[in-house]
């Protein structure tokens, strides 16, 4: 159950807080490419409290933040056989705001950086919170050279709600991958309590926490840490909804009310969902609490029965007058040293499975698609639900025909034999019409030739280091497809697109390295010794750019 809300935190506020909007990425992904003139720049006044100014527009606190009106964009260059482009300069975009007149208003790109996730630990300035903003497709932007560009929107791009946005770029024949809209949360001063019963309200806090599922994009930025106890003790976790997110809580009407529902759904290891656990937070806060949440933001201590085998929490806050959202996952355990195994799903079918992979497979229980617990050097597949009808391998790329991910799982091989599936848990109830883009990397200690066999039902296909090895596309049931590529020593990028359409489902990879035997592919069998894990973590070996 839940403790009552903690006082306020012991850090010191070193000086006043900025109001900071916090603006999420959501929706599918638009493909543009080289476009007309832009058109002029839309020089509506933004009101940004100013306590220092800090270059091309931005404000400055000595809190932790920056703060300023900003929306990120995370942008895939694509040249010719869609192969990631990464030598584009700024002044080669342009971001415009769609509104109503003029059509475009074109904004200032304020902020501009090249990310190669394969040379560098990019997940410190991916963090969720205020104002940064991560792209709906996780695992793909991880994985693959990008650019990440900042603007600051016009009043009308800060208002509550859905807002489109194009990207363009005049280098020709370079197409670019991005999310074409974000989300700003409700502001509490201009909200209008939803209404709602509280079976309703309950049903709605369950599916963002237990089905990854919520009813909005998130807007509110928490940040929640394990307080390690006792095993025997519940589980207690700090979760803090951070202060460039206050705006987007009824608190914001000058009241000074905050009305919070918390919900938290534990998993296991497998993604599988255990408990769910619910509490209302109200609280009327004093003057002196005013000034420490504003900022430190607002903390409250969270107890829950420790179930057996819980691998991670979710958290979901819901602010009850804006019906502003926030998540946040929890691991509660070490990363667990192999995804969970399930057997054959209930109620299914077993089938006859092909004579290789059975080989392979002998003396183990199938495998998942993955598990939404996120684990250290796995593969990592974003899950999208498709259109009925789909035929084909959608454009996992630039989200056409998808939508946005519902989220990822992560997995250290592909081997799910042909069976009846369950849906992925903690993401999506689907057993058809769903897709997996599934991406990663590993290291080759022995160069040569590498052969991979790819049994799949429906489609797949398989790249290594961006070029196409296994082209297994279209509706069939479980085939097998071969290819191979000669590889150096080092790291190198795999990369793994798959869909199900219905009825049955099925994805095995296997690989026979230069003089041994086929296995599985199993990313923990081709992880690289210690010292050249931080001296060459991604020097892939993969085409040159274009």
């Amino acid at each position: 159950m839940f403790s009552e809300l903690m006082g306020p935190t012991s850090f010191r506020v070193v000086c006043r807080w900025v109001l900071c909007l916090a603006l999420v990425i959501a929706s599918g992904v638009l493909r543009a490419g080289s476009q007309g003139a832009p058109t002029p720049a839309d020089e509506v006044s933004q009101d940004l409290p100013q306590v220092e100014s800090s270059g091309e527009g931005r404000a400055k606190t000595y809190t932790i933040r920056v703060a300023a009106h900003e929306v990120v964009v995370e942008v895939i260059a694509l040249g010719p056989h869609n192969l990631p482009v990464s030598h584009l300069k700024k002044d080669e975009f342009q971001v415009f705001e769609v509104g109503k007149a003029p059509k475009r208003l074109l904004r200032n790109i304020v902020a501009f950086r090249a990310v190669d996730p394969a040379l560098e630990d990019d997940s410190a300035s991916r963090a969720s919170g205020g104002f940064v903003v991560n792209a709906s497709a996780g695992c793909a932007m991880s994985f693959t050279r990008h650019y990440r560009l900042a603007f600051n929107p016009t009043l009308r791009g800060l208002t509550g709600g859905k807002h489109e946005i194009v990207v363009t770029t005049s280098r020709p024949h370079v197409t670019l991958a991005y999310d074409p809209e974000y989300y700003v949360g409700i502001s509490g001063a201009h909200a209008k309590p939803k209404v709602r019963d509280d079976k309703a309200a309950d049903q709605a806090l369950q599916q963002a926490a237990c089905g990854g599922r919520p009813e909005v994009p998130p807007s509110i930025a928490l940040n929640a840490h394990l307080i390690r106890t006792a095993e025997r003790d519940p589980l207690r976790i700090s979760v803090v909804v951070q202060p460039d997110s206050l705006p987007f809580l009824s608190m914001s009407n000058g009241t000074r009310k905050i009305a919070l529902d918390y919900g938290a759904c534990t998993f296991d290891a497998g993604g599988k969902a255990l408990t769910f656990v619910k509490k209302p937070v109200e609280r009327v806060l004093n003057a002196d609490d005013y000034a420490q949440v504003m900022g430190t933001g607002f903390p409250n201590l969270v107890e829950l029965p420790r179930a057996a085998g819980t691998a991670m929490v979710r958290f979901v806050v819901l602010d009850r007058a804006t019906g502003n959202l926030g998540s946040t996952d929890v691991m509660t355990t070490a990363p667990p040293i192999a995804t969970s195994l399930a057997g054959t799903a209930s109620g299914s079918t077993p089938m006859q499975q092909p004579k290789i992979s059975a080989k392979m497979l002998r003396g183990e229980a199938p495998g998942t698609f993955g598990s939404i617990v996120p684990k250290v050097g796995a593969m990592c597949g974003d899950v999208y639900e498709l259109k009925n009808g789909t035929s084909r391998l959608p454009d996992y790329w630039n989200h056409l025909g998808t939508g946005e991910p519902v989220g990822a799982v992560y997995t250290d091989s592909l081997k799910v034999p042909y069976q009846m599936p369950e849906g992925i848990p903690g993401l999506t109830s689907r057993t058809e019409w769903f897709g997996i883009d599934y991406h990663g990397k590993f290291w080759i200690e022995t160069a040569g030739k590498y052969k991979f066999q790819m049994f799949s039902d429906d489609g797949a296909e398989m790249y290594i280091d961006d070029e196409l090895v296994i082209d297994d596309d279209g509706v069939h049931s479980l085939e097998k497809a071969t290819g191979s590529i000669e590889l150096t020593a080092g790291m190198h990028t795999i990369h793994v697109p798959y869909f199900q359409q219905e009825v049955h489902a099925g994805l095995i990879l296997i690989v026979q390295p230069p003089d041994e035997e086929w296995r599985v592919f199993d990313v923990r069998k081709f992880s690289p010794p210690a010292a050249a894990s931080s001296e060459t973590r991604g020097d892939s070996g993969g085409a040159a750019d274009n």
